[in-house]
């Protein structure tokens, strides 16, 4: 009996080989790659939430929001060494939720992210959100309370 090899099996067989380990290869390349921009990329979320978070400071005070009508706190985002923001915020009956909406929308829209506001009649509330790059970075809940009395400003005129 004659055992021959054929030379095409053994060369499709080794091209094959090297295929599969080019494949391994380029997968292993591209995890490592995807998480070190994973976290090159939640590092500038971060630095943006920040930024952001400050800049609905200042909405707030735009909208003569007292400081003492709001309370603060930090939530971590589960799966990331994210945090978002939440905050609970009172608002006299004379503040329009839409409009705040629409402000901190034009806020956010300047880092790429957007604001959603969603309204719960049976807790007369208005919460938004804002999003960034697919995680929520800010909660702001609103709630109207008739009990608000925004502080008047007073003027000072000087003499000439």
């Amino acid at each position: 009996m004659n055992l021959c090899f054929d030379k095409s099996i053994f060369f499709r067989f080794f091209i094959i080989l090297v295929m599969a380990g080019t494949a391994v290869g380029l997968s292993v390349l591209n995890q490592s790659a995807a998480s070190a921009s994973s976290a090159q990329t939640h590092k500038d979320i971060s630095i943006t939430a920040r930024e952001i978070d400050r800049q609905v400071d200042s909405v707030l005070i735009q909208f003569r929001i007292d400081k003492k009508w709001c309370r603060k706190r930090n939530v971590e985002i589960p799966g990331t060494n994210l945090n978002r923001v939440e905050r609970k915020v009172l608002i006299p009956p004379e503040i329009i939720p839409v409009q705040m909406n629409q402000a901190l929308n034009m806020m956010a829209q300047r880092y790429g992210g957007r604001a959603i506001g969603s309204e719960n009649l049976r807790e007369n509330s208005v919460t938004i959100h804002i999003k960034l790059e697919g995680y929520i970075i800010q909660t702001i809940i609103l709630k109207t309370s008739k009990d608000l009395k925004r502080t008047i400003e007073k003027k000072q005129q000087r003499k000439i």
